[in-house]
């Protein structure tokens, strides 16, 4: 019974998205030449960036194309998504890294959407070696402007120079991003993000991948780029992207730091929607023909007042929860006690006379002298996403976690400060060798609750998600 019960949804999923006729990608063009004078915006190795790697060593290449199509943006309704702005024009990019010699490719291409605020991929960071070594693709593709602060995008009034990452890509090199178009409406967002996969996944001629067999795309993405991804989940967009035998575009999602319980953790569809009130039905992840791992710190889990969707198995709605203490948000997905520089992209507005004092106003969290956590969440990050990898690829179910204590609507602790539940690193279980590294440590457990009140009033805010 159970079969034939998730034999139908599946079909449903597939007439549903034989039957909408949607806009699509109608050019795709590149490689894009690079050389002196002509770089790509946010490129993997940049020297003077400590978040900077080489491809070279590890036999991969690296390319950017331009992609452009009409997409629309929608409006929520109790009978589905309704057209508001159809048919809007867009020239967008994807920066592709893969191996060289194409019969190392694994099979797995790894989708992440760049931030629309000065072109963050915090997937890439925490993941460059791993994805590599594997002989995965990482694809980064552009589906957002942060400048006019429209759609929840991040908006700061009192800059002189683009924060958007389209706009800030033109500024960066004028020359070669002549041909970005992105509309106002940043609702296009969603229905672009499955235009791209959909034709990444095709046997056009024009795709990057077409002499390749992808057998499972897995889409991550960090705080404004995790909640695009439930919202493109919730609201009906992963059913629409299908490929022609009716299975998904997407197999699978890591959604990290974007939890249902903070303000800006749902994005709106379009840009006057106004926030979609924590508590609200919308919110709860809903069951699709994916895997969903969503990765949360304690800085997410300490908002919640009701509990998040259930772990399952099953093929429809197969779902996990980790839960990490002792570190907040991104804080600690890197060494977070690297200058703002370390991130390639900054590295390269810096040199190109950007103002440092118009860069990501959040990054004061992540400028302290002495480290946050010695929780290394990067680690645990990987882990999360090779439990997804395997359970798309090979079906073998992760294991589930043990969600982070409450007490009395905040987090329940040890003698020492130390969060109760979650993922168990080895930080909270082996005892220190002495009183003085006992000492220093909760001394950062001090410097953690510090950094977390203040990300706790970045968080609450309807306009910051970083």
């Amino acid at each position: 019974m159970a079969y034939s019960v998730s034999s139908a949804i599946i079909a449903a999923f597939s007439f549903f998205a034989t039957t909408q006729v949607l806009a699509g990608v109608t050019e795709v063009l590149g490689p894009v030449a690079t050389g002196p004078g002509n770089a790509i915006f946010g490129a993997a190795d940049i020297p003077g960036a400590e978040l900077s790697i080489s491809l070279t060593p590890f036999n991969y290449a690296e390319e950017e194309y331009f992609i452009s199509g009409t997409a629309s943006a929608y409006q929520h309704s109790v009978n589905g998504l309704q057209t508001l702005h159809a048919d809007l024009p867009y020239t967008t990019r994807i920066i592709v890294r893969r191996p060289i010699d194409p019969s190392r490719f694994s099979g797995v291409v790894h989708f992440e959407p760049i931030h629309p605020t000065q072109g963050y991929t915090g997937q890439w960071y925490v993941l460059s070696r791993y994805l590599m070594a594997r002989g995965d693709i990482y694809i980064a593709a552009d589906v957002g402007d942060a400048d006019k602060g429209w759609s929840g995008s991040p908006h700061y009034p009192d800059t002189s120079a683009p924060v958007g990452s389209h706009s800030i890509a033109k500024w960066f090199e004028p020359e070669r991003y002549a041909s970005l178009k992105w509309p106002e409406e940043e609702g296009i967002r969603y229905e672009v993000m499955g235009q791209i996969g959909s034709k990444l996944r095709s046997h056009d001629a024009d795709n990057p991948l077409h002499d390749l067999s992808v057998k499972a795309m897995l889409v991550g993405g960090w705080s404004y780029t995790g909640s695009i991804q439930r919202v493109f989940i919730n609201e009906g967009f992963h059913d629409r992207a299908r490929l022609p035998d009716g299975r998904p575009v997407f197999d699978g999602y890591l959604v990290g730091v974007a939890s249902k319980w903070n303000e800006p953790g749902y994005l709106p569809l379009y840009n006057e929607e106004p926030f979609v009130k924590v508590g609200d039905e919308r919110r709860n992840l809903k069951n699709a023909d994916a895997r969903v791992i969503e990765f949360l710190t304690e800085s997410e889990v300490e908002l919640g007042t009701q509990p998040q969707a259930p772990d399952s198995d099953a093929r429809i709605g197969g779902h996990r929860v980790y839960e990490l203490g002792g570190v907040i948000h991104v804080a600690n997905l890197s060494d977070p006690t690297w200058p703002k520089r370390a991130r390639p992209a900054v590295t390269q507005l810096l040199e190109h006379g950007y103002p440092a004092d118009e860069l990501h106003p959040v990054d004061p969290v992540f400028s302290c002298s002495l480290p946050q956590s010695d929780v290394p969440e990067g680690a645990f990050v990987r882990g999360a996403v090779d439990n997804l990898r395997q359970w798309v690829l090979n079906g073998r179910a992760p294991p589930k976690g043990e969600p982070l204590k409450l007490a009395d609507k905040h987090l329940a602790r040890d003698e020492v400060g130390n969060p109760k539940g979650g993922i168990r690193p080895a930080e909270f279980s082996v005892p220190l060798a002495g009183r003085r590294q006992a000492s220093c440590r909760i001394n950062r457990l001090f410097y953690a609750a510090f950094f977390m009140v203040f990300c706790d009033s970045m968080l609450r805010s309807p306009f910051v998600s970083i």
